[in-house]
């Protein structure tokens, strides 16, 4: 029972060490998306009309992929949240199979010692030899 629990907690923390993992790398895709935007910021002077239609065309796709990666961003901030607590659920789970057990140990060495006490004969204090 105590081996399968610790499977379980040990499935769930890499599950939850892989969300975090993800949301790293997101956080900095978006800090590069938002770099990238501000640099495709229209310049001063004079502009070819292909050189407006590709600068906009390549905002509307940074804007789109931004707005990727803030939506998901948001989907694993719950997921890691969720994850959290499940791990916490389940630790405190096997806190108290663990807790249970050592209490089940501990009555069974309490019932052992009783029946090696009333097997033993007694021996009356008053009684010399």
């Amino acid at each position: 029972m105590v081996k399968r629990e610790n499977i379980e907690l040990r499935r769930k923390s890499e599950v939850l060490n892989e969300l975090i993992s993800d949301q790293d790398v997101l956080r900095d895709l978006d800090q590069k998306l938002a770099k990238m935007v501000e640099e495709n910021q229209p310049e001063q002077g004079p502009q070819s009309v292909q050189t407006l239609r590709s600068k906009a065309w390549y905002g509307r796709e940074m804007a789109r992929q931004q707005e990727f990666t803030a939506n998901r961003l948001e989907f694993l901030d719950q997921e890691i949240v969720t994850n959290r607590i499940l791990l916490v659920e389940n630790k405190n789970k096997e806190r108290i199979i663990a807790d249970k057990a050592l209490e089940h140990r501990k009555s069974l060495a309490r019932d052992k010692e009783e029946l090696v006490e009333n097997l033993m004969p007694h021996k009356s204090p008053n009684r010399r030899f």
